[in-house]
Order: C-alpha cells, then structure tokens, then sequence
C-alpha cells in the first residue's frame, strides 16, 4: 500500500452524514403464534453445528491460500453505496469527502420514531473531551438507546471456525450479517492450527487490555449481547473486497453499530503480524482510522512482515487523509486532539468502553406491559413492552414466549425499541419470558402469564397483578448458532429455537468469572479446562457511572 500524505492545513468544510451503522426502531418487533408459524419455525432444519475448536489442527495450511483465479473474477463486488479505500470499507459519500457525525436521538426524532428515550442522558463533551469547546454538535451528546450508553463493557469475538455469512442486510454479528459478506458463501477455517489461535487471541486481548473488553474464542457468544466478530482465516476473495491483508467496515464513529464484522486475511503468519492486523481492523469497527507512528497499531501501511508487537498509542497523531477524502471521524478527533486532522487511538476507546475490573451489578428486565395475569379477547394481539437497565452500556435482551413449558417463539430485540407485539395466538394460556444479559455473564429474567380467550368464570378485567417480580434463576441463552433473530432490523418474527439450555458462550480468553452476589450462570460454571492454561482473566471495570 502507498502512504498518503498528512493533512498539514485545516481542512475545507465537509458534507457531514449521519452515521451509517445505527440501527434505528422500525416498530415493534412481531412474534407470530398461529399454529401454522409456530409449526413451521419447529420444522426448520437446525443450524449447522460450527466445527469444534479442537478440530483446527485438521485445516492446516502450509502457505496462505492464493484464490482462485476465476473465483476472483466472477464474485460479487461490493455493494452499491460502499467503498474501498485500503484496508477500509466506507460510505461511498465517505469516499467522496463526507464527515460523519453519530448525532445522538433528541425528542424530535424520537417522537417521529415513536421512541421513549427515557431520562436524557446529557451531554458528555465535558465529560470526556479534552477540548470540548472543538466538538460539533451531534458528537458525544444527547440521549441514547438502550445498550448504547457511555461508559460500555464490550466482547471481541474470535472467529476461527468460519461459518455461513450473509450480505444485503447491514451489519449483525449475532446472524452473519455483513456489508463484506457474499451471501451464503461458506467463510474458511482458520489454517494456523490451534495452538497459533489461541497465542493469538493472548496478544490481542493484552493490546485491549486497558479496556473493559473481553476476547473470547472457544464459543461464540450468545446472540443477546452486542459484540464485534473478526474472522480469522480466509482470503480477501472470500469477500466482495479487493486485495489486502484484513479489511474492515469502517467510519462507525463513536462505535454505535456494536456488532460489525471485520475480517483478517491471515493463517500461517508470525502471531504478532495476525494481532496486530486483527487488532487494527477491529480498531475500524470502533471508528479509528489510519495515522503515522511506526508502532501504531493503526498505522497506514507498516510493513505486516515485521514482528513488532504494534499499540494503539496514547498522543495524537496525524491521520492519513487522501485529496477529496473526509477524515470521516474528524468530529470525534476533535474532542480528544482538538483539530480534526488528528487521532488518540487510546482516547477515542476509552470515551467508549470502562477501564477493566470486576462488574458486581446484575442487569435488570421487566416487563411493563402487558400485566402479570391479564386476559385478553379471542383473537386479540398483545402488545408487550420491557424495561431494561445496566449500570454499563453493551447489553442485549430478548423475548421467548412459553406455552405448557413448549417454546412457541422467541425474538432478539437488536433494534433496541424494547416493544413486541404477539400476533395469531389460540386461547390459551402463555408465559411471557423477557430475559437480559449483559457483558459479564450475568442473565436476568423476568416472567408473566397471560390469558387469550376468557376461560369458564373468569373476569375479562381480571389480571392486574404487578408482574415486577425479577426471575434471576440461572438461564442461560445459547451459543448463537440458533434462532432466526430479526437482523439489523429486528422485524422479522420469532426463533425457532431456545437458547435457554446452552453453556455460556464466552469461555475464552479475558473471561469474568467473578459473579459473586447474584444467582446468574458465568462462563466458568461448566466446569471445562481452558486450553493452554488460559484463565478466567478479569477484564472489565468500572470507570464512571452514566448520567
């Protein structure tokens, strides 16, 4: 790759787009219970069982996988509206000179949105920037959805197994969705064999040591909770990107997407060299772009042969701006360095995620609407709605919906709009079970019964109970490999599949299994030995309270 020469004069006002990657609520998200959808969500054929991790000693390769020429040819470019510039895919508009800006909602768009925000968050410019008076509006400020609040606690998932990915539906780390992805192309194992996986997961979890950020490897975590995946393997044919040596959707200033994908196109190289690229890509995913620095993990064009360990550096220094380029996260730059020109790789991922310790407080769920014991006509849908809280951002809920102890659906809200509606549902009687998780391991449920169809002697006003009752029995969801989730939209109806019975999915490298004071499940309850002496390494902290 050429280097591209610094910016060394302010740079012209820029166009400015709104960030890509959010996911805004489309609506409530819809569980259909007619007997048909129910009998046809039982009849889907399971997901594939991924290959175990034990097993990656079978795929060893001897050099790193060239492409097959007629492969390169005919496969899908990259979709209409993306760019590439190196090892980054952006907006096109980002490409053509664009600033991105993750304005926050306010209550003029929440209220087109139908959106209760809840208590305003305020602005955090202040809090967090060194130069609050360089900041834009729409960077660091307002009120945010659920999960996205400042300070997070996050996972980095290591995909060493590859997997089915699909395209056309923005980015979802829990379904495979990616903006790089060709649809339905079966993405490789990982080719440096297993002992070379797991030193690698070790170096990249110490370059994001300083974060409360886990690195996990073993399983894949639950499709509840946010996390960013990069795939480990492969060949940048088995993309829609060009040539290079990993790739990543970029421009997700602020990181508001939380579960893209990125990809390292790496199998026999020096442990370092993967890490290092490992960590720049997912460094893309949280918004940062390329600088100078020669031991910069995001540094433009170092030579990925040479076997320095690289950091994210803690000064600012200047980023790689090509002619008619935006330096798309020149609003964030702002705020740490005071011009825009320039990045704080340390500073822009510490205003995101906590700095490491334990994390003591279990997430709350309940759900709001409709009352525990409420009967509703024959033939009614049922509205639901759920209240959520953690006291860090990076949580995720779903609802499963019981009938007789049989799962009839269930539904991962990944729009955060925290609003189901249940339709085509028989008389009957159906447990409602809204369940939380956040980035520790800590899984919270809350459970209420209601009634469709008036049963013999019952009052249709019946059924005011308070259903504020808190179920935190150990009930773990599943390894993400089930389920039919919504994507990024959160609109499409309910899994087919439990989650509840499923091993925790973070046993890896950076594990918390530090769950004292609550009844949830961790990742350390079953009992596995971790491979090479990996611990349960204590990674995630508490740096401040959000407002």
């Amino acid at each position: 790759m050429t280097a591209l020469a610094p910016t060394t004069s302010a740079a012209p006002t820029r166009p400015v787009i709104d960030n890509p990657y959010r996911v805004l609520p489309s609506g409530p998200a819809v569980i259909d219970l007619s007997p048909e959808a129910v009998a046809e969500r039982r009849a889907q054929p399971p997901e594939p069982a991924p290959i175990p991790f034990s097993d990656l000693d079978k795929y060893v390769l001897d050099r790193e996988p060239e492409g097959d020429p007629s492969w390169l040819r005919d496969r899908p470019a990259l979709p209409d509206g993306w760019a590439q510039l190196g090892d980054e895919v952006v907006p096109q508009a980002v490409a053509d000179g664009a600033e991105v800006r993750s304005a926050a909602l306010g209550p003029d768009a929440a209220r087109d949105l139908a959106v209760d925000l809840g208590e305003p968050q305020g602005a955090l410019v202040d809090d967090i920037c060194a130069y609050p008076d360089e900041v834009p509006t729409g960077v660091y400020e307002g009120s945010w959805l659920p999960s996205g609040e400042y300070p997070r606690r996050g996972t980095i998932y290591l995909n060493y197994v590859g997997g089915v990915l699909y395209g056309g539906k923005g980015e979802n780390s829990a379904e495979n969705y990616s903006v790089l992805a060709i649809s339905g192309h079966q993405y490789p194992v990982f080719g440096g064999g297993e002992e070379r996986a797991i030193a690698i997961a070790q170096s990249v979890q110490a370059d994001f040591g300083a974060w409360a950020i886990r690195v996990v490897y073993l399983d894949r975590p639950h499709k509840t909770i946010p996390y960013v995946m990069a795939m480990v393997g492969g060949h940048y044919s088995d993309t829609t990107a060009g040539p290079a040596g990993g790739v990543a959707p970029s421009a997700d200033c602020e990181d508001v997407g939380m579960r893209n994908i990125c990809y390292s196109f790496t199998n026999t190289q020096a442990v370092n060299v993967q890490s290092n690229i490992i960590g720049q890509e997912i460094g893309h995913t949280y918004g940062l772009g390329h600088t100078y620095g020669g031991d910069r993990i995001m540094a433009y064009g170092y030579a990925t042969n040479g076997p320095t360990d690289m950091i994210f550096g803690d000064d600012c220094k200047d980023i790689y701006i090509a002619p008619d380029q935006g330096g798309a996260c020149t609003g964030v730059n702002k705020c740490h360095c005071g011009v825009g020109e320039q990045q704080n790789d340390k500073a822009t991922i510490s205003a995101i995620y906590a700095a490491p310790g334990p994390d003591m407080v279990e997430p709350t769920v309940e759900i709001t609407t409709p009352s525990d014991g409420q009967v509703f006509p024959s033939g009614s849908g049922i509205d639901v709605e759920v209240d959520v809280w953690d006291d860090y951002g990076g949580y995720g809920w779903k609802l499963m919906i019981y009938q007789d102890g049989e799962l009839l659906g269930e539904q991962y809200d990944y729009s955060r709009s925290r609003d189901f509606t249940l339709l085509g549902a028989p008389d009957g009687t159906y447990d409602l079970v809204a369940e939380i998780e956040d980035q520790a391991d800590h899984i919270v449920q809350h459970r209420i019964t209601v009634q469709v169809g008036v049963a013999s002697g019952t009052d249709t006003d019946a059924g005011t109970g308070s259903g504020s009752e808190s179920d935190s029995d150990s009930a773990a969801t599943g390894a993400g490999t089930d389920g039919t989730g919504a994507g990024t939209d959160g609109s499409a109806t309910g899994g087919s599949d439990s989650d509840a019975a499923s091993d925790s999915a973070t046993t890896g490298v950076g594990v918390d299994d530090d769950d004292a004071g609550c009844s949830c499940r961790s990742a350390g309850d079953d009992g596995r030995a971790p491979l090479l002496g990996l611990g349960a390494l204590v990674l995630l902290g508490l740096s401040r309270r959000r407002a």
